[in-house]
């Protein structure tokens, strides 16, 4: 007659937790053994980063893009699971003093980005609503994001539109490569014309 163990209720409280903990490690040796890095961005004035993992698509560039928290550099605490569908899907980060949080999402490489308050954001188990969502087809690369909801975006029409000269501003915080032919242009994330009807 095989025996049984019974653990006391504390050991297998105990026993979980240290399974639990196993799991997790062996999920980030897994990673480190795959080559997928774990990226981090410090929330400006906090203690507090978001880190995320993106594994990649065979079907490029759909991804997964898992999210974590992790407070004074300590341990990583799961937020969420992105499942890669028809767009890309990255973590573009934080506005300059961190009142906002930024995700990005492409399909056939016209991102759109979506705002969230930073404390909604870190303090939700899901993403909470977002506070606005820009989605222009000539808005192509996010440079700069402001606390008052000032924008500088990448304008994909470049300097060649010549339509859109007269809105370029000179934007010294790039490469100077991207100088040669980007323009850049400033947009309230609130303002109507620039907002996502979705």
């Amino acid at each position: 007659m095989p025996i049984k163990l019974i653990l006391p209720t504390r050991m297998r409280k105990i026993d979980k937790a240290c399974l639990f903990i196993a799991s997790i490690l062996y999920s980030l040796y897994s990673f480190a053994e795959d080559n997928l890095p774990i990226e981090c961005q410090t929330v400006p004035n906090k203690q507090i980063d978001i880190c995320t993992l993106s594994t990649q698509s065979e079907h490029y560039p759909v991804n997964d893009l898992i999210l974590y928290k992790r407070e004074d550099g300590r341990f990583f605490v799961y937020l969420e699971t992105i499942k890669g569908d028809v767009a890309g899907s990255w973590f573009w980060g934080f506005s300059n003093q961190g009142k906002y949080a930024v995700m990005s999402f492409a399909e056939e490489g016209h991102p759109h980005f979506v705002f969230y308050d930073t404390e909604q954001f870190l303090q939700s188990e899901q993403r909470p609503k977002p506070i606005s969502v820009v989605s222009d087809y000539f808005l192509g690369q996010l440079m700069e994001l402001r606390d008052d909801g000032t924008a500088i975006f990448g304008w994909t029409g470049g300097l060649q539109n010549s339509n859109q000269d007269s809105q370029c501003l000179e934007y010294e915080n790039v490469d100077a490569a991207l100088l040669e032919d980007e323009c850049f242009v400033s947009v309230n994330i609130f303002a109507d014309e620039h907002k996502s009807i979705n």
